[in-house]
Parts: structure tokens; C-alpha cells; sequence
């Protein structure tokens, strides 16, 4: 037999001879090592990038000062020179924001005209000047206003030397103040929005792809997005940044949050989930349909992120005596929790933002109002959506011809396997699974196999109830009582926060009030496991994304995307202009959610929705955006497992419990039930706000 040539032999080798385990192995540590350096030193070159640039910029404050101008006087202020021949020049003072929109006003309001000019040395000769701003000036000095205005100013060719003056000029019948500040160095929005979107594209990659926690994600590109604006001239205080921190959001949170983890002391979350398998004498569907409704109602009341951590534990032993999918199951709970939470504005963490937003509150939203124009779309998309999910897993809920108990003892020792107990966490995770595998085993000797219709009880029910009803009970029945007395104190207040004599009780206040009172009656002397059970983590990443989307509005990122908004909705006719934004909002954000965790998503879409509500030449309402980008951001949610908080803690908590939620097998359930909710409430707000307008009747 002819021997091969060595270099043939050499080429065809590995296809000869297959690798080994061994040489796989090698291989797969390679490139784990490979990219564990490469993540590495992609985030120390940002963390150098920031770190030289926040230390070598000093924060520059604009200076303020105060003018004055008489009636029908022009006054003169001279600035310093214009390095990009432009400006951008602030007021603080009476004006009238609502009049600010306008293109031209009567001649009965009273203003003041702003412009830039370049003038001669002893200011007598104009050569070139910037267009003219109106600033339309309010009677009552009730409530001062704030605007801003970027200026393009013309260079005066021949003549270098001239000097560069604000004109101001009086078109008043009494005497104006205002706080001025004249920035001669102004952020450059052309390349301002190019490295914003760089930077949200940097962050959106972080997340989706789980390179690094998304708490570090945002906290390592917020920092990025200040040291941009520090590179360009424009670094803002700490006093600025922190001004930038939604703290009602933040208090809101903190409050509900605190509640939950007492109230989870008195395991009545536990008894509920047992109750529903009593309500449904052992049959699936039933058990799946009063556990998708009951932690669709509680998440609308308490953070539904917080209700899955209390949710997941006990539907896996409940999945586990039914012998059904448990990923399949968990699946469908948190969908329930994302429809469920939309419904109020403390439910979903996307609504907390939008309701605690000052202009959302200023434009008359409260909890109550919100709650009743939410309730319709998400009670029919409630009870619909069940139907559909049904049609989609009834055939996968069980394997066929694979008894449910023996799989789930399968793929607990499969898990098992894969944890090598190097760590302390991951030791007692091994530990868990295999404790869990041995209860399974005891239970199927225990228990006779029979092919089971998915409308039957389990063979076991009587028994199985029994033992869950003495290891799931109610623990503290007074603790229980109390927290009822603060969360009802609470809800209360949601529904009522918007009378005249509670104008000092806003959501976050409320909340915080109601924590403390609970507080008080539990009588808890060791407040660290109390506060062991606060989501940190959360409320970090929270004030990271409020810092990160302010400094991109900085740069130009949100003004832009809005002029793109707006000049799409003009150009349709003004009578479908409001169902043009409608869809455009909703649809948007929806998709944008899907993919990208919704709470970043919902912060810029708010500042955008906002900027669209205050057009004049849109003159669209607020409130039906805003129901727009709620259910756009909160169904989105469902589309992708990263697209809502609940999905990913849910997917965590699974993993730990020895089960593994992959994107692909949450994509096929999840994104079908995203697009039919966005589909059912795009129709209720068309029906509601476009064919009826029922905003207007308000």
C-alpha cells in the first residue's frame, strides 16, 4: 500500500484523526483564556480613557449673572471670543415655556429678542449677527421658567478684531430680570451624538451578550460618557451630576422593596402558590392559569422584578409534582409579571420612571389616572394572552413517551456535572442539586407512573397537598397582618396622592413612609437581613443610567433622534399626526425593549417623549404618549430573555435550581406573546385616544 506524501498526511490529519476530548478541552480553554484577556483589556483601555481624562479636565462652571433690561431698551454684553463660532446661551427667569414653541406670537405678549453680534470696537457697527431668539416673557412671577438656545454666528470676514456682543433687546411694557449664562465654548452636537451612539451601542453590546454584569456595564460607560464631555470642554460638576440622579425613582423602589422583604418573612407568597394548586384539584392548566393571574395582580402592587425572586421556588416544586416542563412554566410566570406589572406605576420598573418623571407628575398623570388608562389593555392582554400560550405549549408541556420524573432527575444530574465545586457558592449549588435529585428519586419510587391527560389531576394529589400545605404555610401571622396595614396605607395613599390637601405626598414619599411605618410595627431590631434582601445592585444601575442619559442629552443624542421624530410626524397630515406618534412610540420602544434591557430604553424614549409632547408645532397631548411608551417599554419586555429585568433574575434563579432558560427556548415563547400584547394595546389606544379621544374628554 502506497504511503502518503508527509504533507498530505500533515493537511488531512485532523480529519484522519479526529481530536480528543482531551485536545477539545485544551481548545475550549484557549479561547476562554483568549477572550478573558481580550475583555480585560478592552475595559482597562476604557477605564484608562476615563480615568486620564476626568483627572486632567477640571470641571468649568459657566458663570451666571444677572440682567436687567428696561422697557424697549437694547442692551449690550460683551463675551469672549468664539473659538467654533458658535454659542449656546441659558436663561433663568419669567418666561413662558408654553409660548416658547411658537413660531411667532401677537404682538400683545411681551418679549425679549437675543442675538449674537460681531461689532466694531466701540460697539457701534454691526457686522455679522446670529438669527434672532424670542423670548416670551410670563405675567405672573409665580413660577420662573428655564430655555436655552445654541447660536450659529457668521464670521465677519475682514475683520478679525471684532468684538462678540449679546443683544438684547425689550419688547416690554415693565422692566425684565433674568439669570444669564453665555457658554462660548459649547458641546459640538455633530460629533457629540456620533460618540453617544458609539458608546449606547458599546453598552447595549455588554449587556446582550453578558460580558460583564450590567450593573458594572453602565456604571464603566456613564463614566465614558462624562470623560467625553470633559474631552470636549464641557465636564459638569459633581454637584451636576449628582442633580442628574432621579432619586424619586430611586426612593420609590427602596420603599417597595423594603416592604416586599418583610412581607416575604411571613411566607404567604409560599401559601398562595399552594392555594392555586388547591383551586386547581392538581390540574395543570387550571394550576398555570391561577399562578399567571395571581402573580400578574401582585407584581401590579409590589416590583414585579421582587415577586419572581418570591414566585420561582415554589412553582419549580410545584412543576416538579406535576411532572411538566418547569423552564416552560417559569417562562410563562414572568411574562405574567412583565403584563401584570404594566399596570401601575410602582408594577414595572420602566413605569416607575415614567411616573416619577416631573414633567409626567406636572402634566397631571397620577397613580390613580395612570392605573385606569393602563387597566383596560393589560386586563384584556391578561387574559388573552392565555389562550394563545396554550395553543403554543400545549403539545410541550410533558415529553412524550419520557416520564416527566425521570427527565427532571436527568437533567439535574446533567447540571450537576457541569458545576466543578472550586468555590464556596458553587459547592453548596452542587450540594442543592444533589439534594434536590435524591428528594426526586424518593419521589418517583414513591409514586406510580401513568400517562396523564394534560386536563387531569396528578395520581398524587390528595398526598402531594397534604405535604405542601405543612411545609408552605403562613409562618408570622401577626408579621402578616402588619404588613397589610402598610401596604394598604400605602396603596391608599397611591390612589389619593393626587387630592389638593396630599400635594406633598408623591410615590417615592409615600413609599418610604409606608416602609418606615412597617418598620415600626415589625419591631425589628437587625435591620443588615433586611436590608440583605434591597437589590443594590438594581438601584446602582439605576443611578448610573440616569447620569449616562443626561450627559448623551449633553451631547446631542436625544435632541437628535427627537428633530428625526418630529420631522417624520409632520410630514403626515395633521388630523393623523397623534395616531402617527402613537404607533411610532409604541412600536419603537416595544422593539427596541426586546433586545435591549427596556429600563435604558425607557430613560431615553421618556426625555424624547416628553420633547415631542412640548413641540408646539406637534401640539400632540402628553398622556397618550406616555400610555405609549408604557406598554411599548413593559411588553417589549417579554419579547427576548434580556429584555426585562424579571427575565433575567428568573433565568438565574432557574440555573441555580439545576434548570436552564436559553435564550432561544424564551425567544419562541416570549416574542409571539410580545407582538400580540403590542398588537392588542396599539388597537386600545387607536380606539381609545385617536377614534375617541378620550384624553380630551378629561
Amino acid at each position: 500500500m502506497p504511503s502518503w506524501p508527509s504533507a498530505l498526511r500533515k493537511r488531512f490529519k485532523p480529519l484522519l484523526n479526529p481530536p480528543t476530548e482531551e485536545e477539545k478541552e485544551n481548545r475550549r480553554k484557549l479561547i476562554n483564556r483568549i477572550y478573558l484577556f481580550t475583555k480585560l483589556g478592552i475595559l482597562i483601555l476604557l477605564w484608562l480613557f476615563f480615568t486620564i481624562t476626568l483627572a486632567t479636565n477640571a470641571p468649568e462652571e459657566v458663570p451666571k449673572s444677572l440682567v436687567t433690561i428696561l422697557p424697549n431698551q437694547t442692551l449690550l454684553r460683551k463675551v469672549g471670543q468664539l473659538p467654533h463660532n458658535d454659542a449656546e446661551i441659558r436663561l433663568e427667569g419669567r418666561i413662558d415655556e408654553d409660548l416658547m414653541g411658537y413660531a411667532s406670537v401677537s404682538d400683545e405678549v411681551d418679549s425679549v429678542g437675543i442675538r449674537i453680534e460681531r461689532r466694531d470696537s466701540s460697539l457701534n457697527v454691526t457686522y455679522v449677527h446670529s438669527d434672532m431668539w424670542n423670548v416670551y416673557i410670563k405675567k405672573s412671577e409665580s413660577k420662573y421658567g428655564e430655555a436655552q438656545n445654541h447660536f450659529k454666528v457668521p464670521v465677519a470676514e475682514g475683520h478679525k478684531a471684532a468684538s462678540v456682543v449679546v443683544s438684547i433687546k425689550s419688547y416690554s411694557e415693565e422692566p425684565v430680570s433674568f439669570v444669564m449664562q453665555v457658554d462660548t465654548k459649547p458641546v459640538d452636537t455633530t460629533m457629540g451624538v456620533v460618540y453617544a451612539g458609539l458608546l449606547l451601542i458599546f453598552l447595549y453590546i455588554l449587556i446582550i451578550w453578558e460580558i460583564t454584569d450590567r450593573t458594572f456595564a453602565a456604571l464603566m460607560v456613564s463614566s465614558a460618557t462624562l470623560a467625553v464631555l470633559a474631552a470636549m470642554g464641557a465636564r459638569p460638576s459633581l454637584q451636576t451630576i449628582v442633580s442628574w440622579i432621579d432619586f424619586d425613582t430611586l426612593m420609590l423602589l427602596l420603599g417597595m422593596m423594603i416592604m416586599v422583604a418583610i412581607l416575604s418573612e411571613t411566607g404567604v407568597f409560599d401559601y398562595l402558590a399552594v392555594c392555586a394548586y388547591r383551586m386547581a384539584s392538581g390540574n395543570v392548566w387550571p394550576l398555570i392559569f391561577f399562578l399567571c393571574i395571581f402573580t400578574g395582580i401582585m407584581s401590579a402592587f409590589l416590583d414585579n422584578v421582587t415577586m419572581v425572586l418570591l414566585m420561582v421556588p415554589v412553582t419549580i416544586r410545584l412543576c416538579e409534582v406535576m411532572a411538566v416542563r418547569t423552564t416552560l412554566v417559569l417562562i410563562v410566570i414572568v411574562l405574567y409579571s412583565n403584563i401584570g406589572g404594566t399596570l401601575t406605576p410602582v408594577g414595572d420598573p420602566p413605569n416607575v420612571i415614567i411616573a416619577t418623571d416631573s414633567d409626567v407628575e406636572a402634566d397631571g398623570i397620577d397613580f390613580f389616572t395612570f392605573t385606569l388608562h393602563m387597566f383596560p389593555g393589560v386586563f384584556i392582554c391578561m387574559f388573552s394572552s392565555f389562550f394563545l400560550i396554550y395553543f403554543m405549549i400545549r403539545h410541550k408541556l410533558r415529553i412524550p413517551d419520557v416520564d416527566p420524573m425521570t427527565h427532571a432527575i436527568q437533567t439535574l444530574e446533567r447540571e450537576a456535572e457541569k458545576v466543578s465545586p472550586t468555590t464556596a457558592d458553587e459547592d453548596e449549588l452542587r450540594e442543592d442539586i444533589l439534594e434536590r435529585i435524591e428528594e426526586l428519586k424518593a419521589r418517583a419510587r414513591a409514586r406510580t407512573r401513568a400517562t396523564i391527560h394534560m386536563l387531569s389531576p396528578v395520581d398524587n394529589y390528595y398526598e402531594t397537598l397534604a405535604a405542601l400545605e405543612l411545609k408552605y404555610s403562613i409562618r408570622n401571622k401577626p408579621l402578616l397582618i402588619k404588613c397589610c396595614i402598610a401596604l394598604g396605607f400605602a396603596i391608599a395613599l397611591f390612589f389619593l396622592h393626587s387630592l389638593p390637601w396630599l400635594a406633598g405626598a408623591s410615590l417615592a414619599w409615600i413609599a418610604m413612609l409606608a416602609a418606615l411605618l412597617l418598620l415600626i410595627l415589625a419591631n425589628k431590631e437587625a435591620m443588615d437581613a433586611i436590608l440583605l434582601h434591597v437589590e443594590w445592585s438594581t438601584l446602582l444601575f439605576f443611578a448610573a443610567l440616569f447620569v449616562m442619559i443626561e450627559a448623551m442629552s449633553e451631547l446631542g443624542l436625544i435632541q437628535w433622534i427627537g428633530d428625526i421624530t418630529v420631522g417624520v410626524i409632520l410630514r403626515v397630515d395633521e388630523s393623523n399626526q397623534m395616531t402617527v406618534a402613537i404607533m411610532m412610540l409604541i412600536w419603537i420602544t416595544a422593539l427596541t425593549s426586546a433586545f435591549v434591557d427596556n429600563i435604558p430604553i425607557t430613560q431615553m424614549m421618556l426625555k424624547l417623549t416628553v420633547q415631542l409632547a412640548k413641540n408646539k408645532m406637534l401640539n400632540l397631548p402628553m398622556a397618550p404618549l406616555i400610555w405609549a411608551l408604557s406598554f411599548g417599554a413593559c411588553f417589549g419586555g417579554n419579547g427576548t430573555l434580556i429584555g426585562a429585568s424579571a427575565n433575567v433574575v428568573t433565568a438565574g434563579l432557574a440555573h441555580q435550581h439545576g434548570f436552564k432558560i436559553s435564550f432561544v427556548s424564551f425567544f419562541i415563547v416570549g416574542f409571539p406573546v410580545m407582538i400580540f400584547t403590542v398588537v392588542i394595546a396599539s388597537i386600545y389606544l387607536l380606539i381609545a385616544h385617536s377614534l375617541f379621544s378620550w384624553h380630551k374628554a378629561e
